[in-house]
């Protein structure tokens, strides 16, 4: 039996890498959509850490709500952690809306930072927000869409229910949003069933290259809309396990005749014939057939379509190799650019791919429930300084920065040092980018909110943002001292 774990997050930053998950959600059902388990977790704020006051703003729990709730963060996240291991033991595929963009990424955010392996969900996973948009081309008519301020139709999840007649008992609560992420799912399934069934094939990264190797194939991208694409497998990207994919509008007969600077050249226009197929976003496969749902594909024509594939695909490994290498090419050249260190809470992908089995271990033991004498023992084995680091900020908020009993693990000295980190970061006032979100900044935006919400005399938002307001300021106290 096929399950389905749907979940949801908010949290306290538009940036998945700078935000702090305050509430998780999960529902499980069965490959009816029959109900199996289901379970919210909240938590209180980390110590170390500021809000986004329009991430605030946008889920509404209170800040006194936030403050007050039983679990510190990193409770939230060793629940979390055992609940989707647990998930994923027995065999149970992810999904979120956006989550592939968000929920993903905080999740393994959340668990790297916390010294633990981040990397739960990515054996069986797929986001329900690109199956949607796919539907909007691939299925027209199977699913009701509205159209945002600008004309383009909405895919946002509050859109989507509007739309499509679901109930739900409140907008950006995490378990609310993930019962109607799942209904909105169950939607999809029955009334566009070859979407549906695309979008969860190829959850698995290793399942991606054989659908695509061979052979002309439909697929969709969308920025302001959705937009079908048809064409073929080109080759692999100086990425392990992406792929390019060309778009057969174009001609390839004006790009085979191409030397390397005319190639170049013609890479930087629009639009952009060659693709990126990510083996790890689960991608939507459709047959050829689909392309002539779009009208540029159709006036083409398949034997049209045909004929260049099979031109291409004689041509395809030669294309792709210079291709890579153009782009090999601009990418040391950007990496020269780029030489600013960046800190241990950014380093996700490159220290997790450095890590040793024995790192791991010690890892895992530190965050077990040890004796103080204990953890500092297992701490004095890091021998990443990035570690430590990491290792010294979840005391920090494991204690709720509590000096007291930070220091029956690690010393004064540590604790004055820890707090002098946090304070450079929380207290920046400049543009410069930082994984902590910045206090002055909010308080920036406050005061501009602030003046909307007198002129609107809206008082119940006044209140609000004054409760955000001396939170922050109560916080800038605290690590100015």
């Amino acid at each position: 039996m096929a399950l389905f774990t749907y979940f949801d997050c908010e949290s306290d930053a538009g940036a998945a890498q700078k935000a702090t998950c305050l509430s998780v959600a999960a529902v499980t059902v069965d490959e009816n959509f029959k109900i199996v388990d289901q379970w919210k977790i909240n938590s209180r704020f980390r110590a170390s850490r500021a809000f986004e006051v329009d991430a605030m703003l946008a889920h509404n729990i209170p800040v006194e709500v936030i403050e007050n709730e039983k679990l510190s963060n990193s409770e939230l996240v060793n629940e979390w952690e055992k609940r989707f291991k647990t998930l994923a033991e027995r065999g149970t595929i992810f999904v979120g809306y956006n989550s592939m963009n968000y929920d993903n990424i905080l999740l393994q955010n959340s668990l790297y930072i916390n010294l633990k392996w981040p990397y739960i969900t990515n054996k069986e996973q797929f986001d329900l927000l690109p199956a949607i948009r796919a539907a909007s081309v691939f299925a027209p008519g199977a699913l009701n869409y509205e159209f945002n301020e600008k004309g383009n139709t909405s895919f946002r999840l509050q859109s989507m229910l509007s739309a499509n007649n679901i109930e739900t008992k409140g907008a950006h609560d995490s378990l609310y949003d993930t019962i109607a992420t799942k209904d909105l799912a169950q939607k999809l399934f029955e009334k566009a069933p070859d979407v549906f069934n695309a979008s969860i094939a190829l959850r698995k990264k290793a399942d991606v290259l054989p659908k695509i190797k061979e052979g002309i194939f439909c697929w969709h991208e969308a920025y302001f809309k959705a937009k079908i694409y048809c064409g073929m497998y080109l080759g692999n990207t100086i990425f392990p396990g992406w792929y390019y994919l060309y778009d057969l509008r174009k001609n390839p007969e004006d790009v085979l005749k191409l030397d390397r600077d005319g190639l170049k050249e013609s890479l930087k226009g629009s639009p952009k014939y060659i693709r990126t197929c990510k083996s790890n976003r689960a991608p939507i496969i459709m047959n050829s057939e689909f392309a002539l749902l779009d009208d540029e594909y159709k006036a083409l024509g398949m034997n049209e379509i045909k004929k260049r594939y099979n031109l291409l695909k004689k041509n395809k490994e030669e294309l792709a190799a210079k291709i890579r290498d153009i782009v090999q090419e601009q990418y040391e050249e950007r990496q020269e650019f780029n030489q600013e260190e960046l800190q241990p809470e950014e380093k996700i992908y490159s220290l997790t791919g450095e890590l040793s089995n024995e790192e791991r271990n010690l890892m895992n033991q530190f965050n077990q429930d040890n004796s103080p004498k204990e953890k500092k023992r297992i701490f004095n084995l890091f021998k990443r300084n990035d570690i430590k680091v990491l290792a010294e900020m979840k005391l920090f908020d494991d204690y709720d920065g509590n000096e007291d009993k930070f220091c029956q693990i690690l010393t004064k000295r540590d604790f004055k040092r820890v707090k002098k980190r946090i304070a450079k970061n929380i207290l920046d006032m400049s543009d410069k980018p930082s994984p902590f979100i910045k206090i002055p900044a909010q308080q920036a935006r406050l005061d501009t909110l602030k003046i909307v919400a007198e002129k609107n005399e809206d008082h119940e938002k006044m209140e609000q943002l004054d409760s955000l307001d001396k939170y922050l300021e109560k916080m800038k106290l605290k690590f100015a001292s």
